[in-house]
């Protein structure tokens, strides 16, 4: 008796940068953190005032929660 497995192509060759993709397509968290180092970018491009030392904290807090909270849930799910 022969056993034989067929499998796709795409199924068995890791893709990573579409993984982290897909991630970042379906994660609100990931989202959150990439609107945070967004924040930090344009706090550090306005560089003088009020505004933006606000803004560049509202990114750090975001970026904060946002990976730390999906940090928190992957090791939850591991």
């Amino acid at each position: 008796m022969e056993v034989t497995q067929q499998t796709d192509d795409s199924e068995s060759v890791a893709h990573p940068r579409g993984v982290r993709r897909g991630s970042l397509r379906n994660s609100i968290l990931l989202k959150l953190a990439l609107l945070g180092g967004l924040l930090i970018a344009l706090g550090a491009l306005i560089n003088e005032g009020v505004w933006a030392a606000v803004i560049t904290v509202w990114g750090a807090g975001l970026a904060l929660v946002g990976l730390g909270f999906y940090g928190f849930i992957w090791w939850r799910r591991r």
